[in-house]
């Protein structure tokens, strides 16, 4: 896999007061959220059930962590066993069903891609 990604960041500052109405959320979730409708941002990664739930209800098209890596995988950027055995050093939480169930479909895709059955 030899790939050249190139990454842009920018810090962005709120023009506007954060949304009172989001006042029981984090800082981060409370910020991210009024910073991606301020910009009308296309997608949100957020994996924070109670903001995410907020974010959909406010129209924005949200993407969570195991997600973005498995979209990752798909596109041969990572290994999602190496990804999700990194995550699991880390506070990041998931139910792990959930990550066993997206390493067998990445083995199944990986099979289909090499033509076996």
């Amino acid at each position: 896999m030899d790939f050249a990604v190139s990454l842009v960041v920018e810090v962005v500052n709120l023009k506007q007061p954060v949304d009172s109405a989001l006042a029981h959320l984090d800082e981060g979730e409370r910020e991210a959220i009024s910073l991606a409708s301020e910009l009308q941002a296309a997608i949100l990664l957020m994996d924070e059930r109670d903001g995410v739930t907020i974010a959909r209800h406010r129209g924005l098209q949200v993407i969570g962590t195991l997600a973005t890596l498995d979209l990752a995988a798909v596109h041969g950027f990572v290994e999602l066993q190496t990804m999700f055995d990194r995550l699991r050093a880390t506070t990041f939480r998931s139910r792990l069903r959930l990550m066993v169930s997206m390493l067998e479909q990445d083995a199944e895709r990986k099979k289909r891609q090499e033509g076996r059955p």
